[in-house]
């Protein structure tokens, strides 16, 4: 059986101001750096395809 591990960042945007919360469970900093950019290369490809629905929403559990 595979281990559940969560990285989990939030950024809560209020104006100026940005504030960001993350959750790490079971996951290195290194692995975090590796979904981090991971995800920042999602955002580039989709934005050079011209999509601008970049940001993809998802309930929780799916």
């Amino acid at each position: 059986m595979m281990e559940k591990k969560i990285f989990a960042v939030q950024f809560n945007i209020m104006g100026p101001q940005i504030q960001t919360q993350m959750k790490m469970d079971k996951v290195s900093p290194q692995e975090a750096i590796g979904l981090l950019e991971m995800a920042k290369d999602q955002i580039l490809d989709k934005l050079k395809k011209g999509r601008q629905d970049v940001f993809e929403a998802s309930k929780k559990g799916e």
